[in-house]
């Protein structure tokens, strides 16, 4: 997993960050429709380790792209737009987005934050190592090192956000957790008091994990404060 897929429509541009994405040792693939993308994401997936995404694409908002990565794959995403404006950052990092870049933006900020992402997933998405970390729970295995989750001897889906926050409460398993401490520990930012972007996720996550028991099981809300993994379970 040695590839950075860069989605922009501006060519000029997507060249500039591949050579950026080269000079940190990963190979660039450039891709400037939405439907290029699905192309290389569909034969490259398990080349992958980052994906470069610019909201604005001339065949499709590139949040519906988003949506499709993060509902299928757990590959970290940076995503590029031009509006300055809370509203885009929020509906993007709902979707799933693990990272934004607000254009224009330095060549040395895509470059770290690139590192950044790309040390963290390939240092435990689908590895082989000969020990895996699996925490069981009634119903629920949750495996780090394989970043999957299986409900019932059948597989759920997360995005990269969901499973990181579900690994983050499981591991503190009758701990409550702050909403500032969650936020910090799985988005590496400084919380912003945003606290309906992570109320979606949770949503999602006890939406998703409905096959093992009801929707509440596993996660707690403790009002004002944040949430907990049951203890119980």
């Amino acid at each position: 997993m040695n590839s950075v897929l860069i989605v922009d429509d501006d060519i000029d541009l997507c060249d500039v960050m591949a050579q950026c994405v080269s000079q940190e040792g990963y190979l660039p693939l450039e891709a400037y429709t939405a439907q290029s993308a699905y192309s290389i994401i569909n034969d490259k997936i398990s080349d992958l380790a980052l994906i470069v995404l610019d909201i604005m694409l001339p065949d499709s908002n590139g949040l519906n792209l988003l949506a499709h990565i993060c509902s299928k794959h757990t590959i970290p995403v940076i995503m590029v737009t031009a509006k300055d404006s809370l509203e885009d950052k929020v509906v993007g990092l709902r979707l799933g987005a693990d990272d934004y870049l607000t254009k224009p933006f330095s060549l040395s900020e895509l470059g770290a934050r690139v590192n950044a992402l790309t040390r963290r997933y390939l240092s435990s998405a689908y590895t082989a190592l000969p020990k895996y970390k699996t925490m069981e729970f009634k119903n629920l295995k949750i495996n780090y090192d394989l970043r999957t989750v299986i409900c019932n001897d059948t597989e759920v889906y997360l995005t990269g956000k969901e499973f990181d926050i579900l690994f983050l409460l499981a591991k503190n398993k009758g701990r409550v957790l702050t909403k500032k401490q969650i936020y910090e520990s799985v988005w590496f930012d400084q919380y912003v008091y945003d606290d309906n972007s992570l109320m979606s996720i949770i949503c999602k996550i006890r939406k998703k994990l409905e096959i093992c028991a009801p929707a509440n099981s596993y996660i707690d809300t403790i009002r004002g404060i944040g949430y907990r993994f049951n203890r119980e379970v």
